[in-house]
Parts: structure tokens; C-alpha cells; sequence
């Protein structure tokens, strides 16, 4: 049977959750919540869970940098398991740089999918790599903030962190246009 390792890493924005299999990064949580965690993961992944904290020395290392400020992309490995769509969604979420955003209509579009906006959205909040495979980036194409899984305050406090929002108060789903920050 597969194993997956799973362990608890602490940022400055609280206790959040990853697993990983043997090919790479499979799941991010960025809640405290470990309960909701390996609910999520083991509806998605039959396997035999591990909690090995070794396994994640590289995306600690990673997380690090990100926290303090630095512009990189993740870089994984990944082991995304979803549909064809869903991963082709994902990897085009995972090329958005630090400090940018793009549209649902813009990463159908860059999948070759140009109408399939509706289908983008639903992928993107199927993405079980949250911050890692940055949806938080990912806004309405009218500049309006959009949706976020983990809901709008994360998602403020993570476009606050990367320069985008003055601040995590800021309420940019009823004031701002953010389409300035489209790549």
C-alpha cells in the first residue's frame, strides 16, 4: 500500500498541514485544523498515512523564504492528482509569480481553454496545495478579489503579505480594482 507523510509546519501565520507521497507535494492546509486535514486527505488518497516531519525539510526551507518576503515559486515536487483539466488548471496557478495575479478567464485562456471559466473557477478551488499552488493569486476579471476555499480574510492576509494589499483589512472585494496586478 502507498504511504503518505504528513506533518504539522508553524509559520508566522499559524500551524499549517502537508502530506506528500513519494513523488512529491500532495496536500497543503494552511488551517490548524489536523482533524480536517486527514478527513480531506484520506477522502482523496487510499493509502497508509505516516506523520514524518523529515520528509519536508525542502518546502520548510521554502516556506521560510516566503515569509520573509522573498519573490520565488515553489518548487515542489508535486504530485498532483486530479482530472487532466484540474492539473492543467493547477500548473497554470503555479506559474503565476509572487506579486502578480491572473484572472479565471486569463488562466482558461492560458490553458488553451478560453471558455471554460466556470470549469477554471471550480478547479481552482478544488486545489489541494493552497499557498504552495498559489489560487490566493487568482482574482475575477473585473479586478473584484474573488473566492477563496479558506475563505476572503486568508486570502487578504496572503495578497497583503506579497505587497498586493496595503493591508489584510483592506476589504478589496467591495473597493479596489486589483486587475493592476495581472501578469
Amino acid at each position: 500500500m502507498e504511504k503518505i507523510y504528513y506533518t504539522a509546519l508553524e509559520t508566522p501565520l499559524g500551524r499549517m498541514w502537508v502530506a506528500a507521497s513519494e513523488t512529491g507535494l500532495i496536500q497543503f492546509n494552511m488551517t490548524d485544523n489536523k482533524e480536517g486535514f486527514m478527513k480531506e486527505l484520506k477522502a482523496r488518497i487510499k493509502a497508509e498515512y505516516v506523520e514524518d516531519s523529515s520528509k519536508f525539510k525542502q518546502l520548510r526551507a521554502e516556506l521560510e523564504c516566503y515569509f520573509r518576503g522573498e519573490k520565488f515559486i515553489f518548487k515542489g515536487p508535486f504530485d498532483m492528482r486530479g482530472t487532466p483539466f484540474q492539473v492543467d488548471v493547477w500548473n497554470a496557478i503555479h506559474s503565476i509569480p509572487n506579486g502578480k495575479l491572473t484572472s479565471y478567464g486569463g488562466i482558461a485562456k492560458q490553458i488553451g481553454r478560453p471558455k471554460a471559466v466556470r470549469a477554471v473557477g471550480n478547479a481552482v478551488g478544488d486545489n489541494p496545495m493552497g499557498l504552495i499552488v498559489p489560487c490566493h493569486r487568482v482574482v475575477s476579471s473585473n479586478g473584484g478579489i474573488g473566492g477563496f476555499s479558506t475563505g476572503l480574510e486568508w486570502k487578504r492576509k496572503l495578497l497583503a503579505h506579497e505587497g498586493i494589499l496595503e493591508s489584510s483589512e483592506e476589504k478589496p472585494e467591495t473597493s479596489l480594482d486589483l486587475r493592476k496586478f495581472f501578469k
